[in-house]
């Protein structure tokens, strides 16, 4: 709705700013690797570090060998700028949250906010277990982001321990665009955020669920603009840098962003893109077929994306930015921010949509500098995160000599509850020199008397113990990350600790590896999202272990309700002192069992005793000293599909020693070595029950089968064999992907079926063996699936998504099948109709018979003119009997019509015959249809063209045809090769039928010239898919020939000078030459090779060389308009020709096409002339006429 306003003022493009500045200040969405594969995510990283931009980590980790850097200290190109960390879950650690510039909490997901998500167990494999800290196999459970974070100070709080994780980085929000998110926003700013992103509606995962993508969330124009007004008018948008996605993609995108508040960019959707991405929207199967959202080694060998790939697109859509800030008069980003006034709305948009009309923009329009002026527009200060307050600072200088000689070092020290997040900034120093290991356990001990505030001991790396005497706040331990945390109560309290909290809520939130051992009872939702840390507690509040993944905890007493809601992993033991534990216990992943396996006694007891030892707990003593008696108390809580996998894993070791193969380290490969795809070659093309997932990676293609060469040839029988119910057909419908976006009918798209048929759902239905369902799906877009199975090239192959990377599903076979059955059964049988206006067809060609099909379905009577002695146009006459049956198929698709109530009549030559004049069909029908094709052929106009023995390729077939359906070829009235020399002047369809058709006829020699160069083999650069692929084919002719003489009998490049008789008036050979095409000024020109030319004798020559459009007789008889190309004029959609009632479809109006076109045209033609009389009705209504019967008692069929 938006539109650029019109500017006097424009400067020089050489006036702003380069591209390379702006392109700085775009981001990549956050996909988590396990989303995406580890090429399509590293890709991206290197892309954007190229840039100077950012790439996003998503919330799933980073493999630790992207962060390391490069032998000469410089930064690994594969390492992510931006970590995004949720709420501090999955694999979030003091190493992870170093390497980064920039910190993203994500409080919501733009495509479906308030929503979770899950990460399925077949897609946690190999790295990317370990690298989000969890076991290979089970799958991740992920509830909404904002789950964890119950307030803005909660917020606030994890905003300051990433800030102390890393003072460098900036730490970022990620909103959602929704009404009032202006407000939250300005919470988040004042809670010291330095970064806001809003998030629209639009783009998401794959996996994202349709309620969620469709329903949920805004625009991100609309939320854009409300957080920017928002921010200013309380003075608040210079503290921090506003940032927007959500489906950007053009320079435009960028434009309107940035002058409604927006300084940086992000793009998810478009860079995938340009990495291959075909919007499958399957990711969460594990089967994206080029390699991107996929774990499947075999899928994975399939990515083709390159880093250049989004170098190239950012630098161009930097620049299409560029050339309108030039037209806005804006020499840099900076200016633009804000200026919404230099947006309007479009009253050309609004004027073509009603439902627009009363859509008022003003207030999003209005420039924020407005409602508050004077203050700044865009970020101009940084927070103020109070670091230097922290009593980590203190820390570091005492530990001096530890972080640089790894001397030990012992501090004492009292703390207060203003202290947070202590020991992270020292964890932060640690990790920097010396990495994701730390130091060696002990390095660094503090040891602290008081109560500490909140996030103590968050992020806590390897090397550093905080001994804690007294008690805390909440978050003890997040993101415990190889430290050690150890707290008890003040030595001289006379109170029972394990009746006591010593710690507070959201204790050991998202640990990834550590120990901890608390002398007392910790509050609500202790341990949740535990990865990999050791934890002993005497006892805690509700929602204990909730979504644990890994590690082993303790509990010495009580547990409060819902413990272990969404543990997929690691182990608890729990001491059930009261025997009511199962009740308090969620169930619904985890089973209970009784301490009794040897392992697990020594775990238990090893744990306790170490608990004993840090923190001389009574509790842990006693339980020690009657330990035996005491063990039935405990129970195991284990995860179901944790114990499945190990299990699995314990097996998979002991095959691995008895074969003396190498161990995997844990039972996990964390290697990411490419598997080789399977060689197509050992594939089976047809098995029985063929399994649908993955079907396209474990079946070969085999499409439809010819009869042996040397048989077929004594007949004109149909070539192919017939396909039919079973084993190849089921194992064939299993290769289709069910693409989320399938291109094999996106007709719109210049590619697949111009029908629109709907292929995934009747292939599905096949596998399914729901065969009369397929054909119900069939039938509703394709009138004649039986031509088309026979005839078409097939176009929907040529862009099925999986012909990218393999050999294409064999849609036609599947759909000739589909519809032999469907006559077989019985299933196809007249359904005649009520009937209303008369309509009358000119031609009886698939367009026409598609259009008289569906005419007859609405209910009108419907006459069919052909000017042949047989009803089927291109299909009776056009194409021969071996390709498809005339009787068996055409005539008993004609006899099904006549029976529903279609009038055929023949020898009917429309506009030439006078008792078939265009002006009695118009006077006696209410509309006509001109469904003539294009039957001018084109000619070749060279010396010796009136020879005798020189056809045009149609004379030649529609005499054979007609004459092996009257007498089987005895009455001789057809134009024979047999004994001759044959020359096939053109290629295509036609070319290869008089092929095949000189073959039958038992000619001596046979040499078909085509004027192009040879096709390529495979796809050229500028044939990409979807496209019809332009490449080498052998067809049922070629193949024959090759059988019968030896060769293929096409020869490329040739143009034929003359044709040279034998002094009687008849062809006995062609002087030709060879040419080359070369491109002149953007256009392929031929060139005739000198000392090339050649004379190849020929008794019969037959122009295949296509057609030029229609007969003229009609359209001058009507004075219909024509086009350039001479054919009929109608548009597209409405087909209606300059005169009145009188419509054109098919090869007429669109010119030499496809017989799918053909259908195409006839069905939309149809629905155009239903609506034109449609009119009748309505003025019938009207003045009080009679309604004709029928009428309204008929569901009109769609086109």
């Amino acid at each position: 709705m938006l539109k650029f306003k019109h500017v006097s003022d424009k400067i020089s493009l050489d006036e702003v700013e380069p591209a390379s500045e702006i392109v700085k200040r775009f981001c990549t969405g956050a996909m988590s690797y396990g989303s995406i594969s580890l090429e399509a995510h590293t890709a991206l990283a290197i892309a954007m570090n190229k840039l100077g931009g950012k790439s996003n980590t998503g919330e799933g980790g980073e493999q630790p060998s992207r962060m390391e850097p490069l032998p000469d200290g410089s930064m690994n190109p594969r390492r992510s700028a931006i970590k995004q960390v949720a709420s501090g879950r999955f694999g979030v650690s003091s190493y992870y949250l170093t390497n980064a510039d920039e910190l993203q909490i994500k409080m919501a997901q733009g495509a479906k906010p308030g929503e979770g998500g899950e990460l399925p167990g077949h897609k946690v494999i190999g790295d990317i277990a370990v690298t989000r800290h969890s076991t290979a196999g089970v799958g991740l459970i992920s509830p909404p982001p904002h789950h964890d974070i119950y307030s803005i100070e909660d917020l606030a709080q994890l905003i300051h321990d990433l800030k102390n994780s890393n003072p460098g980085a900036r730490i970022s929000v990620k909103l959602v665009s929704e009404a009032g998110v202006g407000v939250v926003a300005s919470g988040v700013v004042k809670g010291h955020a330095d970064h806001v992103l809003i998030s629209g509606h639009d783009g998401g995962t794959g996996a994202s669920r349709w309620t969620g993508i469709k329903n949920a969330g805004l625009p991100w124009e609309l939320g854009l603009a409300e957080t920017h007004q928002t921010l200013v008018a309380n003075g608040l948008r210079g503290r921090a840098v506003l940032q927007t996605d959500g489906q950007l993609k053009t320079g435009r995108d960028v434009a309107v962003a940035c002058l409604l508040g927006a300084e940086e960019f992000g793009f998810s959707t478009a860079p995938l893109i340009t990495l291959g991405c075909i919007m499958m929207r399957k990711c969460h199967m594990n089967t994206c077929p080029v390699g991107i959202a996929t774990q499947d080694p075999v899928l994975r060998e399939k990515f083709a994306g390159e880093p250049e790939h989004v170098i190239n697109f950012f630098f161009m859509l930097a620049e299409e930015l560029r050339e309108i800030m030039a037209n806005l008069g804006f020499r840099t980003i900076t200016e633009m921010v804000g200026r919404s006034d230099m947006l309007e709305v479009d009253p050309e948009v609004v004027k073509s949509n009603e439902k627009l009309e009363n859509i008022d923009l003003s207030l999003i329009l209005k420039p924020a500098s407005e409602i508050r002026p004077g203050v700044a527009q865009y970020c101009v200060e940084k927070q103020d995160h109070g670091l230097d307050m922290a009593l980590d600072n203190k820390l570091i200088d005492l530990s001096r000599t530890a972080i640089e000689k790894q001397v030990r070092v012992f501090i004492e020290t009292p703390i207060q509850n203003t202290n947070r997040a202590v020991g992270t900034m020292l964890s932060h120093q640690v990790t920097k020199r010396y990495h994701m290991n730390g130091l060696p356990a002990g390095t660094i001990h503090v040891k602290f008397t008081g109560s500490a505030g909140q996030s103590f001991g968050a992020f806590l790396c390897p090397g550093i113990t905080l001994e804690l005497e007294g008690d805390s706040n909440d978050y003890v331990g997040k993101g415990l990350s190889g430290g050690k945390i150890v707290v008890y109560p003040p030595r001289n309290s006379s109170f029972s600790p394990e009746d006591n909290i010593v710690i507070g809520n959201v204790a050991l939130y998202g640990a990834t590896m550590g120990e901890a051992y608390f002398n007392g009872m910790a509050a609500e939702r202790f341990c949740v999202r535990n990865s990999g840390a050791q934890a002993v507690v005497e006892g805690i509040g509700d929602h204990g272990c909730e979504y644990m993944t890994g590690g082993t905890v303790v509990i010495l007493g009580k547990t409060g309700r819902n413990f272990a809601a969404g543990m997929s992993g690691g182990i608890a033991y729990v001491y059930d002192v009261d025997g009511k534990f199962s009740a308090r216990c969620n169930n619904e992943l985890v089973d209970l069992y009784h301490v009794e396996e040897e392992d697990d006694i020594i775990t238990l007891k090893m744990m306790i005793e170490q608990h004993r030892r840090n923190t001389e707990s009574v509790l842990a003593r006693d339980i020690l000293s009657d330990f035996d008696n005491l063990l039935p108390k405990f129970v195991k809580v284990y995860p179901r599909d944790y114990k499945r996998v190990l299990e699995s894993m314990k097996v998979e070791k002991a095959v691995a020693k008895h074969a003396k193969e190498p161990k995997m380290a844990n039972g996990i490969s964390v290697t990411t070595k490419k598997v080789q795809p399977d060689q197509s070659a050992s594939r089976p093309t047809h098995v029985a029950n063929a399994k649908k997932y993955r079907g396209f990676i474990t079946y070969e293609r085999e499409s439809i089968s010819y009869r042996d060469p040397k048989e077929r040839v004594r007949d004109w029988k149909e070539v192919a064999i017939e396909s039919t119910p079973g084993p190849l057909l089921n194992t064939q419908s299993a290769r289709c992907m069910d693409c989320g976006t399938p291109f094999c009918h996106q007709e719109s798209s210049g590619a697949g079926c111009p029908l629109g048929n709907k292929i995934p759902e009747f292939n599905e239905l096949v596998h399914q063996n729901r065969w009369r369902e397929a054909l119900d799906r069939l039938l509703e877009t394709n009138n004649f699936p039986e031509f088309t199975g026979r005839v078409c090239p097939a176009p929907c192959e040529g862009s099925c998504v999986l012909g990218i990377i393999e050999n294409p599903v064999s849609i036609k076979s599947i759909e000739c099948a589909i519809i032999d059955k469907g006559f077989e059964e019985g299933w196809m049988i007249p359904r005649p109709p009520l009937q209303r206006r008369k309509v009358a067809i000119v031609g009886s060609g698939p367009s026409g018979l598609a259009a008289a099909d569906q005419l007859n379905k609405m209910g009108h009577f419907v006459t069919v003119f052909e000017r042949a002695d047989r009803i089927g146009g291109l299909m009776m006459y056009g194409v021969p009997n071996m390709k498809t049956d005339k009787i068996g198929v055409v005539q008993r698709r004609v006899n099904l019509m006549a029976e529903e109530g279609v009038t055929f009549v023949v020898n009917a030559n429309v506009g030439s015959d006078p008792l078939y004049s265009i002006e009695r069909l118009r006077s006696e029908n209410d509309a006509v249809i001109l469904a003539c094709g294009a039957t001018k052929p084109r000619d070749l106009t060279i010396p010796g063209r009136e020879l005798s023995g020189v056809h045009f390729a149609m004379e030649f077939l529609h005499a054979n045809t007609k004459s092996l359906l009257d007498s089987n070829l005895e009455d001789g009235k057809y134009i024979s090769a047999r004994g001759k020399k044959v020359v096939v002047i053109g290629g295509g369809d036609t070319g290869t039928d008089c092929i095949g058709t000189s073959i039958r006829h038992g000619c001596t020699s046979l040499v078909n010239l085509e004027l192009l160069s040879k096709p390529p083999s495979t796809r050229a650069a500028d044939n990409p898919w979807p496209q019809w692929p332009r490449i080498f084919r052998v067809d049922y002719g070629h193949q024959e020939a090759a059988t019968k003489f030896g060769k293929d009998p096409r020869t490329y490049g040739v143009l034929t000078k003359r044709f040279i008789g034998d002094g009687n008036g008849k062809v006995k050979a062609l002087e030709v030459v060879r040419v080359k095409w070369e491109k002149v000024d953007g256009r392929f020109q031929l060139k005739e090779m000198e000392g090339s030319e050649e004379i190849i004798e020929a008794d019969l020559v037959l122009l295949a060389m296509g057609f030029l459009g229609p007969e003229a007789t009609i359209a001058e008889k009507l004075g219909l308009e024509k086009d350039n190309r001479s054919n009929f004029k109608a548009q597209f959609g409405d087909f209606a020709t300059s005169v009145d009632g009188v419509f054109a479809a098919g090869d007429c109006r669109r010119g030499q096409s496809l017989v799918v076109w053909a259908i195409t045209e006839g069905r939309q033609a149809a629905a155009a002339v239903d609506k034109y009389l449609s009119r009748y009705d309505q003025n019938a209504a009207a003045t009080g006429d009679s309604t004709p019967s029928g009428t309204g008692l008929v569901q009109p069929v769609a086109a």
